[in-house]
Order: C-alpha cells, then sequence, then structure tokens
C-alpha cells in the first residue's frame, strides 16, 4: 500500500484538480482501505482495489456537495422570499408596544398573564403559587387578555364601546 501513496496520489490530482483536495481523498482511501480490508480478494489487484475506492469516495463527494449546493440554494431562495424588511420592522415595533403595555397592567393581571400565556405555566401551578383559587387565576388572566385584545385591537372594540354607552342601546 506504501508503495501505491505516489500512483492514488496522482490519481487523486487528476480527479480532484486541487493538491490539498488529493491529499485528503488519498488518505480516507487508505483508511477506508484498512478499514476494509477483510472485503479484499488476493486474486484481484491492491492498486486496482485501492483506485476503485478512491473513485467511489471522490464521486460519493462530489454527488454530496452538489446535493448540499442545491439544498442550500432552495433554503436560501425560501429564506430570501419569506424574509420582509418592513414587516419584520413592524412586528419589532408592535413587540415593543405590547411589552410596554404589559408593563402597565396591574400587578395581579400581569403576573398571571406572563406565567400562563409566556412561561406555558398551567393554571393549578400558578394557582398554587400565588395561594389564590383557580377562579381568581382565570378570572385574571381574562382581565388581562381582555385588555391587551383592547390594546391590539382598538378599531373592532370602539363601535362596541360606543354602543354601550348610548342611552337605549342595543347592547
Amino acid at each position: 500500500m506504501i508503495r501505491l501513496l505516489p500512483k492514488l496520489r496522482s490519481f487523486a490530482l487528476r480527479l480532484c484538480r486541487n493538491p490539498d483536495q488529493a491529499d485528503d481523498l488519498v488518505q480516507t482511501t487508505c483508511e477506508r482501505a484498512i478499514r476494509s480490508l477483510d472485503q479484499f480478494d488476493p486474486a484481484t489487484r491492491l492498486d486496482s482495489w485501492m483506485f476503485r475506492i478512491m473513485q467511489n469516495l471522490h464521486f460519493n463527494n462530489v454527488r454530496d456537495t452538489t446535493n448540499r449546493a442545491r439544498l442550500f440554494d432552495l433554503a436560501m431562495l425560501d429564506f430570501e422570499e419569506s424574509y420582509d424588511g418592513d414587516k419584520a420592522a413592524a412586528s419589532s415595533l408592535e413587540l415593543q408596544k405590547v411589552q410596554a403595555f404589559i408593563g402597565k397592567l396591574d400587578e395581579d393581571n400581569r403576573e398571571v398573564l406572563l406565567k400562563i400565556a409566556v412561561e406555558g405555566r398551567s393554571y393549578k401551578d400558578v394557582s398554587e403559587e400565588l395561594g389564590v383559587p383557580i377562579g381568581t387565576v382565570t378570572s385574571r388572566l381574562a382581565r388581562a387578555r381582555l385588555k391587551l385584545r383592547e390594546f391590539l385591537e382598538p378599531n373592532e372594540t370602539a363601535p362596541e364601546i360606543k354602543l354601550r354607552s348610548m342611552p337605549g342601546g342595543v347592547l
């Protein structure tokens, strides 16, 4: 195998056309040959067997690189199409407004909202932690969500409020 190294490197250079890649290919070929020595048929020539290993490794590497490049291009295409800078900026501003609004909620409502809606805790856990009945947790959460909804959708709730305040209103 050692006597074959110059021929293997020459063949690898013709395949890769890059000295560093050729050296890596020769090393990988030798490693593969040593690991697979039990599959070597002594009736065949060692150089032919190793050249075949090298050729298969090279073709597999080219195919894998091509597939990776294709998948990367597809992923980038999806990213470029899905990313909208204006939308991202608007979302960031909206998030800042929501965070500021949540900070203005009553302490009890804010605490319940954050523990359940943000942290994903159960009503029972929050109830036990705060030492209040589950019904209290539910009502605090409902109030916080209602205030948040009114803050986020002022145009939709305004007509409803206006109708309620009218004398003899329908609602």
